[in-house]
């Protein structure tokens, strides 16, 4: 009979099942076993063991916590930990308890304790079963990140149907590359991939900027090489090429463009992504001064000359018990989103964040981090009062214990904006959930050089007169709320240098900044708006979408568009920024609010409430 989560189990329940099939053992069973065979036995039972060792799968980590069920019988986090202590067969990882105060009159009033346990499948799966319908038992899903830059490529170059290979001995063939960048100097800790007609190879430059690396495949010659992608860490464009002339056991040289010495568009006071979304350099007062904005992501490297400002952080990954790890971004897109958000002015020419002045928080859950440490995440930008997080991760499950986290942080008023994830698929979860502002990317012809794999991210169809193009690697569905721009994004990197990026996670950093300066300068969230509720989230939101034009004519990838600033409806903007709306300085109202918001709106753009 299987275990009952919340009752405790009767002392035969408790112990273990003694499996039939010889190939389902445990440690237990394997003792027992070898001291009942006889001693002539015993060598053939050590060896079933080993056996069995090898192909039993290890266990996985799970999360139980009490739903969130309006009107229904209360549970206790206690009594369920209790009885999962006692189960054979179940490890207490950790205990994720809910931190800040509580909030009487909602369904979530009564927030409890989330319980990580590791423990077998089909032990889950009985547990499952047995709980009452207020206890959710799911697993405690890996967590992802970053733009999938390889897939994309792959589609292309390689034959359909065909999987990529790497390592299968039926041939081989060796490459040699060096890498030099401006005044050729090598430029070390580059990763080259290299595609062949039915396989793909990789390697790291070092210090001399040279790598070298192999190809296994029946054919493996230059003449089956589809395209070569060589990816700098910091300070130059990378560098694609299909079809190349390469020669093979012999030196490949390759020249990367530096970054700074030549824009594609030549020199520019900012970003095209701070341009895009209608900010104005000389704005200086426009810093979001005053609000906290939480970085849910890799980590942050703050020894950047941009991000020096930025000295709180916390460390989820795992137990969550290091402040200190936040600091490490070993994947880079933490530190590159900290850049976009909160970059400080004036350090570097022409890169700064879209709310320089912001309280960034850093919070590391990548890489190899789970959903608990999601939820640990949301947990302490819950107890530290986040008025924004930005959220770069994804999962490929849905987590109804994170999506009630998330509900929870909207009701305490803190805005969750969410990157809609970069398979060129559906929108991923968390993004999905409802509450969350969802953010796809898009691009702008001419912001990148060429011989680059941004311009392969463009959907051909899909771009506007104007240069704008909606992207291969965004996911796309009806939860897109905006779109921000995610292609070529000049940011910080770890190490101290600047890269240009893509992804959504980038975009998503654009909107996130964006609704912070909002919350900083818009006067509702100084009058009406000011508690921290739902209804500030809700305003936020509508005010964001109502100020975004679509790039593109295609809702499902950049639903609104893409917000401008200066479109932000009854937002006080300094008197000598152009291009601004109506009654002196205050943003036109659009008609699509709904008809007590907008009006309250004119209301007090005019002064008169």
């Amino acid at each position: 009979m299987a275990d009952n989560i919340v009752n405790k189990p009767s002392e035969s329940a408790r112990q273990p099942a003694q499996p039939a099939q010889a190939n389902h053992t445990s440690h237990t069973n394997h003792a027992a076993a070898k001291r009942a065979a006889p001693e002539s036995g015993r060598a053939h039972v050590a060896a079933a063991r080993d056996s069995a060792d090898i192909a039993t799968r290890r266990d996985r980590q799970f999360l139980i916590g009490v739903r969130a069920l309006p009107g229904g019988p209360a549970s206790s986090a206690e009594q369920v930990h209790d009885t999962l202590a006692q189960m054979e067969g179940v490890e207490i990882v950790r205990r994720l308890r809910p931190k800040g105060l509580s909030f009487a009159g909602s369904v979530h009033s009564g927030v409890q304790e989330i319980i990580v346990a590791r423990m077998e499948d089909r032990r889950a799966e009985a547990l499952r079963l047995s709980a009452p319908l207020q206890i959710a038992i799911e697993e405690d899903a890996r967590l992802v990140e970053g733009p999938v830059i390889f897939p994309v490529l792959l589609d292309d170059f390689r034959p359909v149907g065909s999987v990529p290979v790497v390592g299968v001995p039926c041939g081989r063939q060796d490459y040699r590359f060096r890498v030099v960048g401006a005044d050729d100097q090598p430029v070390p800790g580059a990763g080259i991939t290299l595609f062949g007609q039915d396989c793909v190879a990789q390697a790291v430059t070092d210090n001399s900027g040279t790598a070298s690396l192999s190809l296994f495949a029946a054919d493996a010659g230059p003449e089956a090489i589809r395209a070569v992608h060589i990816h700098p860490a910091a300070d130059h464009w990378e560098c694609f090429v299909t079809d190349p002339r390469l020669e093979a056991n012999g030196a490949n040289p390759v020249k990367l463009t530096p970054l700074r010495s030549s824009k594609p568009s030549g020199d520019k006071r900012m970003s095209w992504g701070l341009q895009s979304l209608g900010l104005d350099p000389q704005a200086e007062q426009w810093t979001g001064s005053g609000v906290r904005v939480g970085l849910i992501d890799s980590g942050c490297d703050n020894s950047h000359p941009l991000l020096r400002h930025i000295t709180q952080g916390h460390d989820c990954v795992g137990q969550g018990n290091g402040t200190g790890g936040w600091v490490k971004d070993a994947i880079g897109q933490g530190t590159h989103c900290a850049g976009i958000i909160a970059g400080a002015a004036g350090v570097v020419p022409g890169v700064q964040g879209v709310a320089p002045a912001v309280e960034l928080h850093v919070y590391r859950v990548a890489p190899a981090g789970h959903c608990s440490d999601l939820v640990e995440a949301l947990d302490r930008c819950i107890e530290e009062q986040m008025d924004v997080v930005h959220i770069g991760v994804a999962s490929e499950r849905y987590s109804e214990l994170v999506a009630q986290k998330l509900m929870e942080a909207r009701m305490r008023g803190i805005a969750c904006i969410v990157p809609a994830g970069d398979t060129g698929a559906g929108v991923q979860f968390p993004a999905m959930v409802p509450g969350t502002l969802c953010v796809g990317a898009v691009g702008r012809l001419g912001e990148f050089a060429e011989r680059t794999h941004h311009a392969l991210t463009a959907i051909p169809e899909l771009i506007a007169p104007g240069g704008f193009f909606a992207t291969r690697f965004s996911a796309a569905g009806p939860q897109v709320a905006v779109c921000g721009p995610g292609v070529a994004i000049l940011s910080s990197v770890p190490g101290g240098g600047l890269a240009a990026r893509d992804g959504t996670a980038a975009a998503c950093a654009h909107i996130a900044g964006f609704a912070a300066l909002i919350l900083a300068h818009h006067p509702l969230f100084r009058g009406l708006y000011g508690g921290r509720n739902e209804q500030r989230v809700n305003a936020l939101f509508d005010l964001i979408r109502a100020s975004a034009q679509p790039p593109i004519a295609d809702p499902m990838r950049v639903g609104a568009g893409l917000p401008d600033l200066r479109q932000v409806p009854a937002l006080q903007v300094p008197s000598g920024m152009s291009g601004w709306g109506q009654f002196g300085g205050v943003a036109a109202m659009p008609t699509h609010l709904p008809g007590a918001q907008m009006a309250l709106m004119q209301l007090r753009a005019l002064g008169l409430f």
